[in-house]
């Protein structure tokens, strides 16, 4: 589950998408400071390359958002697009994939996905509403994610905001990602648990972006994550609060 990366990465570069109706490319790339895997007790830095195309009809592609098309009018903005989940392996694949600490739990394999979003902003606040449907593996439930957004200083080089947002998952989504079946418990060692439906992860972040020239930004994101209900009490969680540090470079195009 890489929601602490998609996140973060969504909360960064949140500065960089005012309108949909642009023709533009840009292309960068950074390092993430995320948990192995969500509830995990260890973190490890991974690569984050960045490519993204859209135009002015607004169609979109996008290394981070996927396939897709969206628009903005009167402050109101729509989205939807097909996009990917790259799931979770049970054992350290490499130093970018996979955890030890889920041995004898299974793989659970990658998702093509449909992301539907909706935004409104008045002024400096910014509210969300997005939402995942698995269209490949549907047995692995949806989430459904509200978010907020205050800009908290504008300059002519600088911008400073604050994100949160929260994670609800359905109860297929939950006993996937959260739970622990017989089965597993009998080759894992953790205790069997049964993961329901609710609000999975709240994340907070502070966003900066400080602007080099009309070309290149830099981006850095300070946030924490915290799991909450059925997933903060699975044997899995051993750590329910995880701080992510984020930062990279964009060429604007």
């Amino acid at each position: 589950m890489r929601y602490a990366i998609l996140l973060t990465i969504v909360s960064i570069c949140a500065f960089h998408n005012k309108s949909f109706a642009e023709d533009r490319f840009s292309a960068g790339g950074g390092l993430a400071y995320v948990p192995e895997y969500a509830g995990a007790d260890k973190s490890r830095f991974v690569p984050l390359p960045f490519l993204e195309r859209t135009w002015d009809n607004g169609v979109f592609a996008s290394t981070r958002r996927g396939i897709g098309w969206g628009t903005v009018a009167d402050g109101v903005s729509l989205s939807a697009a097909l996009s990917y989940d790259g799931g979770r392996e049970d054992h350290k694949k490499s130093y970018f994939s996979g955890s030890d600490a889920l041995k004898g739990m299974g793989k659970i394999e990658g998702a093509a996905q449909a992301v539907l979003s909706a935004g409104y902003q008045l002024g400096d606040v910014g509210l969300s509403f997005s939402t995942n449907q698995n269209l490949s593996h549907r047995e692995y439930g949806a989430t459904y994610t509200l978010g907020g957004s205050m800009s908290l200083y504008a300059g002519a080089a600088d911008q400073l905001g604050l994100g949160v947002s929260a994670q609800y998952g359905d109860r297929k989504h939950a006993q996937t990602w959260f739970g622990v079946t017989a089965e597993q418990s009998a080759r894992s060692g953790y205790r069997q648990h049964t993961a329901g439906a609710g609000f999975e992860t709240v994340t907070a972040g502070l966003n900066w972006m400080h602007t080099l020239d009309r070309n290149w930004s830099v981006l850095t994101m300070v946030g924490v994550t915290r799991l909450s209900g059925d997933a903060a009490d699975s044997p899995l969680t051993k750590r329910k609060t995880t701080p992510m540090v984020v930062t990279g470079i964009s060429y604007k195009f």
